[in-house]
């Protein structure tokens, strides 16, 4: 268990899946991001899924829910979840239940993301954590509700779509102050509506950027990925959150480092950082 200041942060480790190496990292020659996470003999690499539990006087927090356990065979072909790992496991490990959490944030809606949002109850699916609230960027909501657009497939819509149904979704704009010192930022790049959550609880300032910075590796700006929608955006904002955190130290939870879960970033050169990874 982390901290910051009045907050108690709780790391999940939801398990980790397979993802192809080229595709993460984009614009990197292979020669070069293979010596940083090894591929297998097909070109994957293997990844971390990490949600994090924000405890604040009052109110529970948890920030994506992961890849939930409703997996088709081609799905589990592709990403070789790790079986019988997930968020609420990972919850019930660290002493909470579904019915603990008050205020589910979702970064954005893709499945990795949000897929763990809702679960199949008696033929119905239904929000996973039933006593909470859903806060969604309102940008990505439309975005991954339009089943015309190019990127439609990116989205997996029953993930998100019971939410509404349900009456359980908070759609905000591009910034939303959750109170206790829980905030939500649009960062876009990524995805049109990507969020990163940032927490200060009086002191030790963190942060959850999702796949704004999903592996440490990524602390360089130019390393973006090839699913990346807008990269200049990301790169920027990137550059953005990065100088911001070396400056007022901030802790960051990466949700997809294979190795480190926990980690703060240095400045060593105007527009280049050094991760430095901190016990979680």
């Amino acid at each position: 268990m982390l901290h910051s200041g009045s907050l108690e942060l709780h790391v999940l480790d939801a398990g980790g899946f397979s993802y192809d190496g080229g595709v993460m990292f984009g614009p990197v020659p292979r020669t070069v991001w293979r010596r940083l996470i090894a591929p297998d003999e097909e070109n994957r690499i293997r990844l971390s899924v990490r949600a994090l539990l924000v405890r604040a006087p009052g109110c529970t927090i948890l920030i994506d829910t992961g890849f939930g356990d409703r997996f088709g065979d081609r799905e589990a072909a592709a990403y070789g979840p790790d079986p019988g790992r997930g968020v609420e496991a990972a919850l019930a490990e660290a002493g909470f239940s579904p019915e603990d959490v008050d205020v589910v944030v979702l970064t954005h809606l893709h499945t990795d993301h949000a897929g763990g949002a809702v679960k199949e109850r008696a033929g119905t699916l239904v929000p996973a954590f039933p006593r909470a609230r859903y806060v969604v960027s309102e940008r990505e909501w439309k975005v991954a509700c339009d089943r015309s657009l190019p990127r439609a497939g990116a989205y997996r819509t029953d993930d998100f779509l019971p939410l509404r149904e349900a009456g359980a979704l908070d759609l905000v704009g591009d910034g939303a102050d959750l109170g206790h010192g829980v905030r939500v930022v649009r960062t876009g790049g990524h995805t049109e509506g990507h969020l990163a959550v940032l927490m200060d609880g009086g002191d030790a300032p963190a942060a959850y950027l999702s796949d704004l910075v999903p592996t440490r590796h990524h602390v360089r700006v130019p390393y973006v990925a090839a699913v990346d929608l807008y990269p200049v955006e990301l790169m920027e904002r990137k550059l953005e959150m990065l100088n911001a955190a070396a400056r007022d130290r901030w802790l960051l939870v990466l949700d997809h480092d294979p190795e480190n879960a926990v980690g703060r970033v240095a400045q060593v050169a105007p527009g280049r950082h050094r991760f430095e990874p901190c016990a979680a």
